[in-house]
């Protein structure tokens, strides 16, 4: 929220500044998406909700705005080649660390995070780690293991991309966080994070020089090998998981039936943000509760959100010449694509980190366009 009203206050104080400006279409869609939601909100003001759906919709429509604020925030606020390039570099080390955590809880068995006491505040949920078929289920910072892999998978195809075209710094600085957040999402036993961590590297492996895919590839063999020999029966695991059905996939389809009767009711704007709680149905998809809560209207602009900040930063790398802006783009395509993906697998917006990392990628896409837009139009291009 605080980054919104940042936003606002800006805009008043530079009204005028920017005319001219090609249209940012990143932008313009974030503001339908919240309008869509607003418009949602309205609709269930007026429907019979009950007192805790009520409050609860406030609070919803309050999410919304603070997650407009970050993308607005990031896309407005970052102009410039060398502060787009510091931020992504200060994140892919604050991955690297988040990852570094959930390995070291993989293997200890210890959260860390629990032993932490904020004076006046007491915690509101479990920090402990959880477990699958025997191995632990690292989740970091993160209150759940899904919400953990989608920092990491988001995160991972930034870190390629500053390893692979970020020269002029050391290799132990650009291959960090590359090793550490593909370990963590190798170990994290979640079939989202593997799915979505091989999405990233079969889109990246393309834009990379001949000799640097051969490398990797072989390096990426070796070292899943050498993980999967040094955690025994993690290969037999990561099989089974993908052969054999379980509880978490039956729970998934098995709410489809009863979302649908909730879709049933208000079609087009849905129930409100937030409004359908876990005491209804555990949906463990965002897109089918998003349609539930803000309708087929709220759901489409947030499919046309995602696949606009997925899309555009692709075809503004045709602007770049000199790396690693060039190779930032399909990057930020690849980040776009696993979040996007694993929002089918569980319900992010109802976690922070996962829905607040969402929204600075997209808010990223938002700024590489900006930046190569005024940089194509100065003289001498880029």
């Amino acid at each position: 929220m605080a980054a919104l009203l940042w936003w606002c206050w800006h805009q008043i104080n530079t009204a005028g500044a920017h005319a001219g400006r090609t249209v940012q279409w990143i932008r313009v869609i974030a503001f339908i998406f919240f309008a869509a939601c607003m418009a949602s909100y309205v609709f269930a003001a007026l429907s019979p909700l009950t007192v805790a759906d009520q409050s609860v919709a406030d609070l919803g429509l309050i999410r919304v705005a603070a997650l407009v604020g970050i993308l607005l925030v990031a896309s407005d606020g970052i102009d410039t080649e060398a502060r787009l390039l510091l931020l992504v570099r200060r994140l892919c080390l604050l991955g690297a660390l988040y990852a570094g955590l959930g390995l070291v809880q993989f293997f200890t068995g210890l959260s860390f995070v629990d032993v932490i006491e904020i004076p006046g505040l007491t915690a509101s949920a479990d920090a402990g780690v959880g477990a699958r078929n025997g191995f632990i289920r690292p989740v970091s910072t993160a209150v759940h293991p899904l919400e953990y892999s989608v920092v990491l998978t988001m995160l991972l195809p930034l870190s390629l991309a500053l390893a692979v075209h970020d020269k002029h710094r050391s290799a132990f600085r650009r291959w960090t966080p590359v090793l550490l957040l593909a370990m963590a999402s190798a170990l994290s036993v979640t079939r989202s994070a593997l799915l979505a961590s091989v999405a990233v590297f079969l889109v990246l492996m393309p834009t990379w020089p001949r000799t640097t895919r051969k490398v990797l590839i072989v390096a990426a063999g070796i070292g899943s090998f050498a993980m999967y020999v040094a955690v025994p029966g993690m290969a037999s695991t990561i099989l089974a998981m993908f052969t054999e059905g379980d509880a978490s996939v039956t729970s998934r389809t098995d709410s489809y039936d009863t979302a649908l009767s909730f879709l049933g009711i208000s079609p087009l704007f849905g129930r409100g943000f937030g409004t359908f709680l876990p005491a209804y149905r555990i949906v463990d998809n965002q897109y089918l509760l998003s349609a539930i809560e803000i309708g087929a209207i709220g759901l489409v602009t947030l499919l046309g959100l995602i696949f606009t900040a997925m899309v555009l930063p692709l075809r503004h790398r045709k602007l770049w010449d000199a790396q690693p802006m060039r190779g930032l783009g399909p990057a930020l395509f690849a980040s776009m694509l696993a979040g996007g993906m694993i929002l089918g697998f569980f319900d992010a917006f109802a976690f922070t980190q996962a829905a607040g990392t969402l929204f600075m990628m997209m808010g990223l896409c938002g700024a590489y366009c900006n930046i190569s837009n005024v940089f194509s139009l100065a003289p001498g291009g880029r």
